[in-house]
């Protein structure tokens, strides 16, 4: 099999799930408007995560973010789904049980307890709704125990300001939070948010790390810039940029907006678990716009943006870490390895024609190679260490790099190839 027939595959899923997603009401860019390549252009912001994290400003970081990125020792509760605002972008409802929970309060407490009882190690711990000041009592309730349990761990809650009074910051300040994250609604009334404005002013005053998280909706630019003149002159650490969504429903009102969906929606295509939804055309070149803004304007806060990639990495580093594990179990899978840049399982896959000459190059640079390469339906799998060996070898190889996520299935834990990557010389 060739590199191209073999890669017309992925190509066909993407393209039925571009029509399955349009079928919810709103169509894709005809053209990707802003690949992913240039959130490296630019020396305003530093790239990490492998580029699905932006990080400019004065380069402070939530340890909140930092720890999301893995989704090792951190985690975040909420008690009540319920909320004030009406958002037409929430995607809460995509939550399991969203119905059920903002009838009826969660257990947050419980479930922490359990956590700890457990033996969980926790750095990270947030509360968020809904809007947890709706449940004030428990909120600080939640928060005091947490501190008792996890003496040294990140505390962050989120919050629009609804209810949220001097007597309220004073009483989470005692609580031992260390972080509070306020959402700004820019469709809000100047009323409405001269309000939130007033009360991240009292907040920077009482919360060790006052900031703001909110998406990056296309046509704000202005707003967006002269909110993080503020957030900067009023002594805020940091903001985080997301990148806006569609949550798969409201989609006449995202097409009143004249918004479309972003071609190559994600840089791998999956199966994810964030329930955020399809990232928006438009939305990341104004994110970057706002990191460029911050750095000419030498602005005093962190200003991160959180692609919708970087949500996802969380989830694939916990399916996937456990190849070695696997591994060991079944002898198999000799030839991949755990990717801890991408956090998906990686292995070299060589094709066309030369695949009987990657082999013989293989077996003079692996003597034992019988479980480390594989041959199925013309397709030679090897380690990607060795592409750089077998390509001095054999100059005209067609490689690519496999991308795989470790997926239950009922027989056990198996392989799935989500992407392939054309390896260029």
């Amino acid at each position: 099999m060739d590199l191209k027939t073999y890669q017309k595959a992925f190509d066909e899923v993407a393209s039925d799930y571009e029509q399955t997603v349009s079928s919810f009401g709103l169509p894709f860019e005809r053209e990707e408007s802003q690949p992913r390549s240039r959130r490296f252009e630019n020396s305003a912001w530093a790239c990490e995560n492998c580029g699905k994290s932006l990080v400019g400003g004065n380069g402070w970081m939530s340890p909140g973010c930092i720890a999301c990125r893995t989704g090792e020792k951190t985690v975040t509760f909420f008690i009540s789904l319920t909320c004030p605002k009406n958002c037409y972008f929430c995607f809460n409802p995509n939550q399991e049980d969203y119905e059920r929970y903002c009838r009826e309060d969660r257990d947050a407490l419980g479930e922490l307890e359990q956590a700890h009882a457990a033996g969980a190690r926790l750095d990270c711990i947030a509360l968020t709704g809904g809007e947890p000041m709706l449940r004030f009592e428990k909120t600080l309730e939640f928060l005091k125990r947490a501190r008792e349990l996890y003496p040294q761990a990140h505390l962050r809650l989120y919050t629009s300001g609804y209810r949220l009074d001097e007597d309220a910051m004073d009483a989470l300040r005692e609580s031992g939070l260390d972080e509070i994250r306020f959402s700004i609604k820019l469709e809000d009334g100047d009323d409405e948010r001269r309000v939130v404005e007033e009360r991240i002013r009292e907040a920077v005053d009482r919360i060790p790390a006052v900031m703001v998280e909110m998406p990056v909706i296309p046509g704000t630019i202005d707003d967006m810039k002269d909110l993080l003149m503020k957030l900067s002159a009023w002594g805020a650490r940091g903001i985080n940029l997301l990148e806006f969504c569609f949550p798969l429903s409201n989609s006449e009102a995202f097409a009143a907006r004249g918004f479309s969906l972003r071609k190559q929606p994600f840089d791998v295509l999956y199966d994810y678990w964030y329930a955020g939804g399809i990232p928006v055309a438009g939305s990341e070149s104004e994110a970057l716009e706002l990191l460029r803004f911050a750095h000419e304007n030498d602005l005093g806060l962190g200003v991160h943006y959180c692609s919708s990639d970087n949500k996802n990495t969380g989830q694939l580093n916990q399916q996937n870490h456990m190849l070695g594990r696997l591994q060991q179990a079944t002898g198999s899978y000799q030839e991949y390895r755990f990717d801890k840049r991408s956090y998906f399982i990686v292995c070299a896959k060589a094709f066309g024609p030369s695949v009987d000459d990657v082999r013989r190059s293989l077996e003079g640079m692996l003597p034992d190679s019988r479980g480390s390469v594989s041959f199925d339906d013309g397709v030679l799998s090897f380690p990607d260490t060795r592409i750089n060996d077998v390509l001095s070898m054999v100059p005209d190889a067609e490689i690519g790099i496999s991308l795989n996520v470790i997926e239950l299935a009922d027989e056990g834990p198996r392989l799935r190839e989500v992407g392939l990557e054309v390896v260029q010389r």
